[in-house]
Protein backbone atom coordinates (compact mmCIF):
# COMPACT_ATOMS: atom_id res chain seq x y z
CA UNK A 1 0.00 0.00 0.00
CA UNK A 2 1.07 3.58 -0.61
CA UNK A 3 0.01 7.04 0.59
CA UNK A 4 0.67 10.60 -0.61
CA UNK A 5 -0.60 13.70 1.14
CA UNK A 6 -0.51 15.55 4.47
CA UNK A 7 -0.19 13.77 7.80
CA UNK A 8 -3.62 15.05 8.88
CA UNK A 9 -5.33 13.01 6.17
CA UNK A 10 -3.30 9.83 6.63
CA UNK A 11 -6.23 8.40 8.57
CA UNK A 12 -7.82 7.57 5.20
CA UNK A 13 -5.56 4.48 5.11
CA UNK A 14 -8.15 2.92 7.43
CA UNK A 15 -10.56 2.82 4.48
CA UNK A 16 -8.77 -0.29 3.25
CA UNK A 17 -10.39 -2.20 6.11
CA UNK A 18 -13.75 -0.37 6.18
CA UNK A 19 -14.55 -0.74 2.48
CA UNK A 20 -13.89 -4.49 2.24
CA UNK A 21 -17.43 -5.19 3.49
CA UNK A 22 -19.09 -4.17 0.22
CA UNK A 23 -16.21 -4.84 -2.15
CA UNK A 24 -17.70 -7.95 -3.77
CA UNK A 25 -21.03 -6.27 -4.53
CA UNK A 26 -19.30 -3.24 -5.99
CA UNK A 27 -17.09 -5.34 -8.24
CA UNK A 28 -20.11 -7.39 -9.36
CA UNK A 29 -21.79 -4.16 -10.51
CA UNK A 30 -18.63 -3.21 -12.44
CA UNK A 31 -18.47 -6.59 -14.20
CA UNK A 32 -22.18 -6.48 -15.05
CA UNK A 33 -21.31 -3.69 -17.49
CA UNK A 34 -18.06 -5.15 -18.80
CA UNK A 35 -19.32 -5.62 -22.36
CA UNK A 36 -20.57 -2.03 -22.55
CA UNK A 37 -17.30 -0.42 -21.45
CA UNK A 38 -14.57 0.46 -23.92
CA UNK A 39 -11.09 -0.37 -22.54
CA UNK A 40 -12.57 -2.16 -19.52
CA UNK A 41 -9.33 -2.25 -17.50
CA UNK A 42 -9.26 1.58 -17.40
CA UNK A 43 -12.57 1.71 -15.54
CA UNK A 44 -13.29 1.43 -11.84
CA UNK A 45 -16.26 1.25 -9.53
CA UNK A 46 -16.13 4.37 -7.41
CA UNK A 47 -17.88 5.47 -4.22
CA UNK A 48 -17.94 9.17 -3.37
CA UNK A 49 -18.90 10.65 0.01
CA UNK A 50 -19.39 14.41 0.04
CA UNK A 51 -21.24 17.30 1.66
CA UNK A 52 -21.92 20.86 0.54
CA UNK A 53 -18.96 23.24 0.79
CA UNK A 54 -16.58 20.46 1.79
CA UNK A 55 -14.14 18.07 0.18
CA UNK A 56 -15.04 14.58 -1.04
CA UNK A 57 -13.84 11.22 0.21
CA UNK A 58 -13.56 8.57 -2.49
CA UNK A 59 -12.86 4.85 -2.59
CA UNK A 60 -12.79 2.69 -5.69
CA UNK A 61 -11.74 -0.65 -7.16
CA UNK A 62 -10.39 -1.47 -10.59
CA UNK A 63 -11.44 -4.72 -12.36
CA UNK A 64 -8.62 -6.60 -10.59
CA UNK A 65 -10.04 -5.60 -7.20
CA UNK A 66 -7.16 -3.23 -6.45
CA UNK A 67 -8.19 -0.35 -4.21
CA UNK A 68 -7.66 3.39 -4.53
CA UNK A 69 -8.92 5.98 -2.05
CA UNK A 70 -8.41 9.65 -1.36
CA UNK A 71 -9.68 13.10 -0.50
CA UNK A 72 -10.58 15.25 -3.50
CA UNK A 73 -11.47 18.91 -4.00
CA UNK A 74 -14.63 18.07 -5.95
CA UNK A 75 -17.05 15.17 -6.13
CA UNK A 76 -15.75 13.16 -9.14
CA UNK A 77 -19.30 12.45 -10.31
CA UNK A 78 -19.92 16.19 -10.67
CA UNK A 79 -16.80 16.57 -12.79
CA UNK A 80 -17.38 13.46 -14.91
CA UNK A 81 -20.98 12.17 -15.02
CA UNK A 82 -21.30 8.39 -14.77
CA UNK A 83 -23.48 6.49 -17.24
CA UNK A 84 -23.80 3.57 -14.85
CA UNK A 85 -24.63 4.39 -11.23
CA UNK A 86 -25.93 2.30 -8.36
CA UNK A 87 -29.32 3.73 -7.44
CA UNK A 88 -29.74 4.90 -3.82
CA UNK A 89 -26.36 3.54 -2.75
CA UNK A 90 -25.52 4.01 0.92
CA UNK A 91 -22.70 2.86 3.19
CA UNK A 92 -23.13 3.76 6.85
CA UNK A 93 -19.55 2.91 7.77
CA UNK A 94 -18.13 5.24 5.13
CA UNK A 95 -20.61 7.97 6.10
CA UNK A 96 -19.47 7.73 9.73
CA UNK A 97 -15.83 7.71 8.65
CA UNK A 98 -16.42 10.87 6.61
CA UNK A 99 -17.94 12.59 9.65
CA UNK A 100 -14.93 11.54 11.75
CA UNK A 101 -12.49 12.82 9.15
CA UNK A 102 -14.07 16.24 8.58
CA UNK A 103 -16.16 16.75 11.72
CA UNK A 104 -19.19 17.32 9.53
CA UNK A 105 -22.58 17.72 11.20
CA UNK A 106 -24.43 17.34 7.90
CA UNK A 107 -25.58 14.03 6.48
CA UNK A 108 -23.13 13.30 3.65
CA UNK A 109 -24.23 12.49 0.13
CA UNK A 110 -23.06 9.08 -1.07
CA UNK A 111 -22.89 8.06 -4.72
CA UNK A 112 -21.53 4.97 -6.44
CA UNK A 113 -20.95 4.33 -10.10
CA UNK A 114 -18.51 3.43 -12.84
CA UNK A 115 -15.93 5.96 -13.95
CA UNK A 116 -12.90 5.77 -16.18
CA UNK A 117 -9.39 6.85 -15.25
CA UNK A 118 -8.25 9.53 -14.90
CA UNK A 119 -10.46 10.71 -12.03
CA UNK A 120 -10.64 14.37 -13.01
CA UNK A 121 -10.43 16.24 -9.74
CA UNK A 122 -7.39 17.25 -7.70
CA UNK A 123 -6.47 14.87 -4.89
CA UNK A 124 -5.41 16.41 -1.59
CA UNK A 125 -4.45 12.91 -0.44
CA UNK A 126 -4.39 9.56 -2.20
CA UNK A 127 -3.63 6.01 -1.13
CA UNK A 128 -4.25 2.41 -1.99
CA UNK A 129 -2.66 -0.43 -3.90
CA UNK A 130 0.82 0.70 -4.86
CA UNK A 131 0.83 -0.81 -8.35
CA UNK A 132 -2.49 0.87 -9.23
CA UNK A 133 -1.76 4.30 -7.73
CA UNK A 134 1.79 4.55 -9.08
CA UNK A 135 0.67 3.37 -12.53
CA UNK A 136 -2.02 6.05 -12.78
CA UNK A 137 0.37 8.70 -11.47
CA UNK A 138 2.89 7.77 -14.14
CA UNK A 139 0.20 7.91 -16.83
CA UNK A 140 -0.71 11.42 -15.65
CA UNK A 141 2.91 12.53 -15.87
CA UNK A 142 3.12 11.24 -19.44
CA UNK A 143 -0.06 13.07 -20.45
CA UNK A 144 0.82 16.26 -18.56
CA UNK A 145 -2.06 16.06 -16.10
CA UNK A 146 -1.97 16.45 -12.32
CA UNK A 147 -4.98 14.94 -10.62
CA UNK A 148 -3.59 12.18 -8.38
CA UNK A 149 -0.14 13.74 -8.51
CA UNK A 150 -1.40 16.95 -6.90
CA UNK A 151 -1.40 15.06 -3.57
CA UNK A 152 2.41 14.95 -3.73
CA UNK A 153 2.44 18.76 -3.44
CA UNK A 154 0.10 18.90 -0.44
CA UNK A 155 2.24 18.98 2.68
CA UNK A 156 0.99 20.11 6.11
CA UNK A 157 1.52 23.81 5.33
CA UNK A 158 -0.27 23.64 1.98
CA UNK A 159 -3.18 21.69 3.43
CA UNK A 160 -3.68 24.28 6.18
CA UNK A 161 -3.73 27.04 3.56
CA UNK A 162 -6.26 25.12 1.46
CA UNK A 163 -8.46 24.61 4.53
CA UNK A 164 -8.25 28.32 5.35
CA UNK A 165 -9.16 29.38 1.82
CA UNK A 166 -11.93 26.81 1.39
CA UNK A 167 -15.14 28.77 2.04
CA UNK A 168 -13.05 31.33 3.89
CA UNK A 169 -12.78 35.10 3.97
CA UNK A 170 -10.06 37.74 3.69
CA UNK A 171 -11.66 41.00 4.73
CA UNK A 172 -14.28 41.76 2.03
CA UNK A 173 -13.12 38.85 -0.17
CA UNK A 174 -14.86 35.49 0.16
CA UNK A 175 -12.60 32.61 -0.88
CA UNK A 176 -13.45 29.29 -2.52
CA UNK A 177 -11.14 26.41 -3.48
CA UNK A 178 -12.14 24.68 -6.72
CA UNK A 179 -10.47 22.46 -9.31
CA UNK A 180 -10.17 25.52 -11.55
CA UNK A 181 -8.26 27.46 -8.91
CA UNK A 182 -8.84 29.56 -5.80
CA UNK A 183 -11.56 32.17 -6.30
CA UNK A 184 -11.65 35.52 -4.49
CA UNK A 185 -15.10 37.10 -4.60
CA UNK A 186 -15.50 40.75 -3.61
CA UNK A 187 -18.55 41.52 -1.46
CA UNK A 188 -20.03 44.96 -0.78
CA UNK A 189 -22.99 45.34 1.58
CA UNK A 190 -23.67 49.02 1.06
CA UNK A 191 -24.24 51.55 -1.72
CA UNK A 192 -22.15 52.41 -4.79
CA UNK A 193 -22.02 48.82 -6.03
CA UNK A 194 -21.39 49.83 -9.67
CA UNK A 195 -18.61 52.20 -8.67
CA UNK A 196 -16.91 49.56 -6.53
CA UNK A 197 -17.27 47.01 -9.33
CA UNK A 198 -15.43 49.33 -11.71
CA UNK A 199 -12.62 49.91 -9.24
CA UNK A 200 -12.42 46.17 -8.49
CA UNK A 201 -11.82 45.56 -12.22
CA UNK A 202 -9.14 48.28 -12.27
CA UNK A 203 -7.30 46.64 -9.37
CA UNK A 204 -7.64 43.20 -10.93
CA UNK A 205 -5.90 44.47 -14.05
CA UNK A 206 -3.32 46.37 -11.99
CA UNK A 207 -2.22 43.24 -10.14
CA UNK A 208 -2.60 40.93 -13.14
CA UNK A 209 -5.21 38.57 -11.71
CA UNK A 210 -7.35 36.38 -13.95
CA UNK A 211 -11.14 36.94 -13.78
CA UNK A 212 -11.57 33.16 -14.02
CA UNK A 213 -14.51 31.25 -15.42
CA UNK A 214 -18.10 31.69 -14.33
CA UNK A 215 -18.35 30.76 -10.67
CA UNK A 216 -21.80 29.98 -9.21
CA UNK A 217 -22.51 32.11 -6.15
CA UNK A 218 -25.68 31.47 -4.21
CA UNK A 219 -27.21 33.88 -1.71
CA UNK A 220 -24.74 36.75 -2.24
CA UNK A 221 -25.01 37.41 -5.97
CA UNK A 222 -26.54 40.87 -5.52
CA UNK A 223 -23.61 41.89 -3.27
CA UNK A 224 -20.78 40.79 -5.57
CA UNK A 225 -18.63 43.56 -7.04
CA UNK A 226 -16.12 41.34 -8.79
CA UNK A 227 -13.93 38.27 -8.62
CA UNK A 228 -10.55 36.91 -9.58
CA UNK A 229 -8.72 33.63 -9.21
CA UNK A 230 -5.25 32.21 -8.77
CA UNK A 231 -3.93 28.77 -9.70
CA UNK A 232 -3.98 26.06 -7.04
CA UNK A 233 -0.20 25.79 -7.37
CA UNK A 234 0.15 29.47 -6.40
CA UNK A 235 -1.22 29.02 -2.87
CA UNK A 236 2.37 28.94 -1.59
CA UNK A 237 3.55 31.74 -3.89
CA UNK A 238 4.59 34.54 -1.52
CA UNK A 239 4.60 37.21 -4.23
CA UNK A 240 1.04 36.43 -5.33
CA UNK A 241 -0.27 36.29 -1.76
CA UNK A 242 1.36 39.67 -1.09
CA UNK A 243 -0.37 41.06 -4.18
CA UNK A 244 -3.71 39.93 -2.74
CA UNK A 245 -2.93 41.80 0.49
CA UNK A 246 -2.13 44.95 -1.51
CA UNK A 247 -5.32 44.48 -3.54
CA UNK A 248 -7.34 44.45 -0.30
CA UNK A 249 -5.57 47.53 1.10
CA UNK A 250 -6.10 49.51 -2.13
CA UNK A 251 -9.77 48.60 -2.26
CA UNK A 252 -10.38 49.52 1.39
CA UNK A 253 -8.67 52.89 0.88
CA UNK A 254 -10.90 53.60 -2.11
CA UNK A 255 -14.01 52.54 -0.20
CA UNK A 256 -13.08 54.90 2.66
CA UNK A 257 -12.50 57.70 0.15
CA UNK A 258 -15.97 57.17 -1.39
CA UNK A 259 -17.59 57.22 2.05
CA UNK A 260 -15.89 60.51 2.92
CA UNK A 261 -17.12 62.05 -0.33
CA UNK A 262 -20.62 60.91 0.45
CA UNK A 263 -20.57 62.70 3.75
Amino acid sequence: MVYYGPEKLKKINEINEISVVKKDNLLKFLYDYKERLDVFHKHLILVSISSQNNFSLIVGYNPDGKIIYGVTISNPFERTPSLYKIKDYYDEQLANFYDTLFGSSKIPKIQAGILRFPIQTHFLAVGGDKSLVVKEMFYEEVTGKSWLNFAKKVDAKTYEKILKLSNGQINFLKTFVTDDGVYFVGINNGEYRNLYAEFFAVLRNKYGFSPGKFFPISGIKEKVVGMFKINLEDINNTIIMEKIELFVKDFLKFREFVKELGG
